[in-house]
């Protein structure tokens, strides 16, 4: 059995029962510097504070067996082990940094048996464990492959008669398992000619979108079958978690506000729309504190969405708006009676959300516990629309492969609940489609 020693950032980057699952069965030992470097991450109101908490708290359930080793039932044995002061390190290598003291466990244990292997995210603890014959390797995080996540759409050839089916009988018979349930199908006929469609697997059919695609005065671009998939799954009740994904240009954010205002002002489905996003700042260059009230504070970081709000307000007629109301102070009545909520996607984890449209942007900026956090949060009669741009990460911890938007289209495929659209014609202009092209 191999020794696997862990460094404290492989801990903080997900829960310790996670990493567990992902190794197969070995000696995994944790050095005591590391335990007391975790124990400095444990107030933190993030996730690595709730890493360091989860995996204090998994350790003292192993008490008092943890300096002998405690096997578990996945095979696994866990001991902390206490620093091996006697083993020979060069001079340079100060004995009082917690690197130093994980190096010293490492070589002590591949002095005594074979087999043992350093796991760090560090780059620098890597190449100075190789330099003192210290076997090393790097914790790489769970990744989604990105060729084949799934779209949300396929293109399938059909019948003239299953045409016919079509617009008969609003409903073409079809049980194929290797469509999944709420899937989008562009179907190309005999003639040349394409339908759109959504599986629908319960029923046992493909069924027509929606007559009426127009939301709060727009329409999807024309012969742009993606924008019309998406709005077919927004206005869609019985979908209840909807997540777009595209560069940017595609109309993600506008289609969702605009589905989002219709069904809340114009059809009273649900209560109120609440829109968020994560706070993230663009290239990591945080503004710093902002002073005022929780709206004031926000105002910089909500800049799209008050741009595609103005956008979609400022044709609203009602009898109590004048000619002359400007798009600002529409905006500030719908928020002011209630329809729309800006909302910071810290103050999500403890609600519980009932009956609401709710909008989550920038969510490739999200790790995979913040997702789960804001889809528990849902509550009954509530929509969750979840839009992410893989291609614009500001988070430095995630990747295009990694982050929890795209763990979460993997994860929920093929839910009855569920339907996921991949945005890929840019219609913001001709240079934001060519950016896109290029700049990749």
């Amino acid at each position: 059995m191999r020794t696997v020693i862990l460094d404290t950032n492989v801990l903080l980057d997900r829960p310790i029962e996670e990493i567990l699952l992902s190794m197969e069965p070995c000696k995994i030992v944790i050095p005591l510097a590391v335990v007391n470097e975790l124990d400095g991450f444990k107030h933190l109101d993030n996730s690595r504070g709730y890493c360091a908490r989860e995996a204090i708290r998994f350790l003292d359930s192993l008490r008092p067996n943890l300096h002998k080793g405690f096997l578990l039932e996945s095979g696994h044995i866990i001991n902390v082990e206490v620093n091996h002061v006697g083993v020979s390190l060069p001079d340079f290598l100060s004995k009082d940094k917690v690197d130093t003291r994980i190096i010293g466990v490492a070589k002590g244990l591949s002095e005594e048996t074979d087999g043992v292997s350093l796991v760090t995210q560090d780059i620098c603890v890597r190449i100075l464990a190789d330099a003192l014959g210290i076997a090393a390797e790097n914790y790489a995080a769970e990744k989604v492959n990105l060729k084949t996540l799934y779209p949300g759409w396929l293109t399938i050839n059909i019948s003239s008669e299953q045409v016919q089916q079509l617009y008969e009988f609003n409903k073409i018979e079809y049980n194929d398992d290797s469509i999944l349930p709420n899937q989008y199908l562009v179907m190309q006929d005999e003639t040349g000619g394409s339908n759109l469609g959504r599986y629908d697997r319960q029923m046992g059919c493909i069924l027509p979108l929606a007559r009426d695609l127009n939301i709060f005065g727009i329409s999807p671009i024309k012969n742009n079958f993606q924008q019309q998939f998406a709005v077919d799954a927004l206005l869609n009740p019985d979908i209840h978690l909807v997540t777009l994904l595209g560069p940017a240009g595609t109309g993600k954010t506008l289609l969702a506000l605009a589905a989002g205002l219709h069904q809340v002002v114009n059809l009273r489905r649900y209560s109120n729309l609440v829109i968020t996003r994560a706070l993230i700042p663009h290239g990591g260059q945080d503004i710093g504190f902002l002073p005022g009230t929780k709206e004031e504070k926000l105002n910089p970081w909500m800049g799209a969405i008050y741009d595609n709000l103005h956008f979609l307000i400022r044709n609203f007629t009602a009898t109590k708006y004048g000619t002359d109301v400007t798009p600002g102070e529409k905006l500030k009545s719908f928020m002011q009676e209630g329809y729309l909520e800006l909302e910071a996607l810290t103050y999500i984890r403890g609600r519980s959300i009932p009956q609401q449209w709710i909008i989550i942007d920038e969510a490739q900026n999200l790790t995979k516990e913040n997702i789960k956090t804001i889809v528990t949060r849902a509550g009954t009669g509530t929509k969750l629309v979840i839009l992410g741009d893989i291609q614009q990460i500001d988070n430095y911890r995630l990747t295009a492969q990694n982050n929890g938007f795209v763990t979460l289209i993997d994860r929920f495929m093929g839910n009855e609940l569920y339907a996921h659209i991949t945005l890929q014609k840019t219609e913001r202009s001709q240079l934001a489609s060519l950016a896109v092209e290029l700049l990749v």
